[in-house]
């Protein structure tokens, strides 16, 4: 499994796309299948029980049933940012799950840009402002929230959430 780390441990991590092996899009060959179940196998081993998928084009479902993990695909184009809509039905996704006891996984290509913005945001909705949230994910994934759309996001995700509180 590429480019895994936890956010918070034991909760919430980010990832690279499984079976992507940093390909842009995935084939339906045999070998992806395969690799696909693999990554998917070693979420399950450390836990995972729900991914969000960030990518153009989703996992298969098959594939997720196969190893009994839940899955929402919020399709974001690349080192672009969610738009305000799909941040809250990211986070909203990531509370369903954590309300069933599952850990949950967030990936995109390489799991830096748009699953770091979504981590962010998280660590946002829970207190932090934007500059505190992007050291706390960069301090587990370096690179991550590179683009300057992405941070933007963020910086009007946590004054959206401060004009409301």
């Amino acid at each position: 499994m590429q480019g895994f780390y936890w956010l918070i441990d034991g909760v919430l991590a980010g990832c690279a796309r499984p079976g992507g092996r940093g390909r842009r899009e995935p084939s339906a060959s045999a070998a992806t299948e395969a690799e696909l179940d693999a990554d998917l196998l070693a979420l399950q081993e450390r836990g995972i029980g729900a991914v969000l998928s960030l990518t153009e084009t989703p996992l298969t479902h098959g594939a997720l049933d196969r190893h009994g993990l839940d899955g929402l695909h919020l399709p974001v184009d690349d080192l672009r940012a969610p738009t305000p809509t799909q941040l809250h039905d990211a986070l909203a996704f990531i509370d369903r799950q954590r309300g069933l006891g599952r850990r949950v996984a967030v990936h995109c290509l390489v799991g830096q840009g748009r699953t770091g913005t979504v981590l962010a945001a998280y660590l946002i909705r829970g207190g932090l402002d934007a500059s505190a949230a992007l050291r706390e994910v960069r301090a587990v994934c370096p690179g991550a929230v590179s683009a300057a759309e992405q941070e933007r996001a963020l910086a009007d995700f946590a004054a959206a959430r401060d004009w409301i509180v």
